[in-house]
């Protein structure tokens, strides 16, 4: 541009100093022509607004300069997920998105192709679109033009896409950064859950538990799961709350004195399924395939085993595999509609017994094959998946699991329920966790297959876990399944310090070539904001594997310089006393 106004200048001075003009009028006409030229080309270069790399958005007559247009009849994941970005933009910036699309420069729009006419034209001028695959989303942000858009190709796909830009938006006091943007992304996994362990960390926390589920579906997640733990309680009816004669086996997860009633659990679930119902997302129900109340028979009972509570019942006892049945009806049907429904094998759960011997192709099968057709019955469009959890144990046959995959694999006649495995990934586990050679032993089966990682139990501790190592043995063993059968999973999360493995896990699900370090540094942008730098490098020495033998030192300088510098939004959020709980083991 410096050249071109200085080619301009030398070209007026030639035309006016070659003409014999003398006259005053003249002279003054030349002024005035190069300083207006001249101001010309830099205006227009301020202005051109195709050669901006990002479009700022400010507060004009008491609201930002930027609304969110929804469709006629946008859908609870829509107008849900507008709530949430506009209060995520108050928070960080002050600023109130507008209500009005009338003198207000920038419009958001966002919705599917079935819920907003506008994107309905949008999309036909841009074919790319067509070719979003379950849950993909679409952005596009030109700073030249007014309208931005956020594109699903399903209600979880909408939050997905709103939670992508949220995370490219930049954040400062008074002002909202939007960067130029085209992305087209489609999850590679269709299963993107989340399995949220029901104790104390969550369920005591109801009203922050209902926010997490809902950052979660920001981060790609489509679906929670719960376990409802019969063994908790005497009856499903209870109203005493009074344990039965072994219940001191629980005493160690819950709070002294704190009664537990199987109806206050049921709304707790419901209100939860509710949660995520309305950001898009499925449900899925986790229930042990022999598991019973505290009142449970005791001819029907199982003798005692690793992992399992006394009063849990042997499929073989005459009139057992009726009444688990019902219990197990009962449940499903008090939280219905359920969309994925896990039979879990053991730990907790199981049986020894002669009868039940080996416990995967003997007693397992007496009970699982019943409860499928059952749920089958109430629900033929319930996913219903088998866990293989902990089946290595000699318990439960050492290697029996093998014959159970043998009977279900893709050669054979299987029930029309059958979805497919749910394998553990736990490589520090003894009897969770799986060799390449078993891993491959899937492949061969040529069935479904979705995943149940520990994130929570291996190297925990108080605050923030960060363990990049750990985690990559994850992802390596998520990638020696064929991508073909695999379907996604869902991690085993039981506290609030788990919160970056999670987002591993669902960036892996999205995309499992993924870095770790990536991801972290999409984490360290979104939470720390200005101070993304600096909060990395804390998670770096935060990390359970670090050797640096200064870490003691360096994270204290971190967390110090991070105290002073972050924008008050970063504190507020649990993550921080999260993070300084980690850190505090150094101190």
């Amino acid at each position: 541009m410096k050249e071109s106004l200085f080619n301009l200048s030398q070209l007026s001075n030639y035309v006016f100093n070659q003409l014999p003009f003398k006259m005053g009028i003249i002279k003054r006409m030349k002024k005035y022509l190069i300083l207006g030229l001249t101001l010309f080309l830099v205006y227009g270069c301020v202005q051109d607004k195709s050669k901006e790399t990002s479009l700022v958005i400010v507060e004009k007559h008491g609201t930002a300069q930027l609304t969110v247009v929804l469709g006629t009849k946008p859908s609870a994941a829509e107008r849900r997920v507008t709530e949430l970005l506009a209060e995520r933009i108050k928070d960080r910036t002050g600023l109130v998105l507008s209500r009005s699309d009338k003198n207000t420069e920038y419009h958001l729009v966002l919705g599917t192709v079935a819920t907003n006419e506008k994107i309905k034209t949008f999309a036909a001028k841009h074919r790319d679109i067509e070719t979003l695959g379950a849950d993909g989303y679409y952005i596009s942000v030109d700073p030249s033009e007014s309208e931005l858009y956020v594109i699903g190709q399903s209600e979880s796909g909408v939050v997905a896409g709103v939670g992508k830009l949220m995370r490219e938006m930049r954040y400062k006091q008074g002002k909202l950064e939007v960067p130029a943007l085209q992305i087209s992304e489609t999850p590679q996994m269709p299963n993107r859950g989340m399995y949220l362990w029901a104790r104390r960390y969550y369920f005591d926390n109801p009203d922050q538990l209902d926010r997490y589920i809902e950052e979660l579906a920001l981060w790609g997640c489509n679906g929670v799961s719960f376990w409802f733990e019969m063994a908790m309680f005497n009856s499903f009816q209870d109203t005493t709350g009074n344990q039965g004669e072994s219940g001191d086996w629980y005493n160690h997860y819950f709070k002294e004195g704190k009664k537990y009633l199987p109806q206050e659990w049921i709304t707790k679930y419901q209100r939860f399924y509710n949660t995520a119902r309305r950001m898009g997302m499925k449900t899925g129900l986790l229930m042990v395939a022999n598991d019973a109340y505290m009142s449970s028979p005791k001819e029907m009972r199982i003798e005692p085993i690793i992992g399992a509570p006394g009063w849990a019942m042997c499929p073989s006892k005459p009139g057992s595999v009726e009444q688990m049945l019902d219990w197990q009806e009962e449940v499903f049907r008090a939280l219905s509609p359920i969309d994925i429904f896990n039979i879990f094998p053991a730990d907790p759960g199981g049986c020894s017994c002669d009868e039940c011997t080996p416990w995967p192709t003997n007693g397992l099968w007496k009970i699982a094959l019943p409860l499928g057709d059952r749920i089958h019955e109430i629900s033929p469009g319930t996913e219903i998946w088998i866990d293989t959890w902990h089946l290595n144990h000699p318990t439960f046959g050492g290697k029996d699991w093998q014959n159970l995959v043998d009977s279900l694999d893709s050669s054979k006649e299987t029930p029309k329920w059958f979805a497919g495995f749910e394998v553990g990934m736990a490589p520090h586990h003894k009897f969770a966790g799986m060799s390449a050679e078993e891993r491959n032993y899937y492949n061969n089966a040529k069935r479904p297959i979705t995943v149940f990682p520990d994130i929570s139990m291996w190297g925990n501790h108080e605050g923030m876990l960060v363990n990049k190592e750990y985690w990559k043995s994850l992802q390596s063993e998520i990638n020696d399944y064929d991508p073909k059968l695999m379907k996604g999973g869902w991690p085993y999360t039981e506290r609030w310090n788990t919160d970056i493995a999670n987002i591993v896990f669902l960036s892996w699900f999205k995309n499992s070539k993924k870095s770790v370090d990536t991801i972290l540094d999409e984490y360290a942008s979104f939470y720390f904001g200005p101070e993304a730098e600096t909060g990395r490098k804390l998670l770096d020495l935060l990390d359970d594997e670090n050797k640096d033998s200064q870490q003691k030192q360096k994270i204290r300088e971190t967390l110090a310089k991070l105290e002073s510098t972050v924008p008050a939004w970063v504190k507020n959020d649990w993550r921080w006393n999260e993070i300084v709980l980690s850190c505090s083991r150094f101190m």
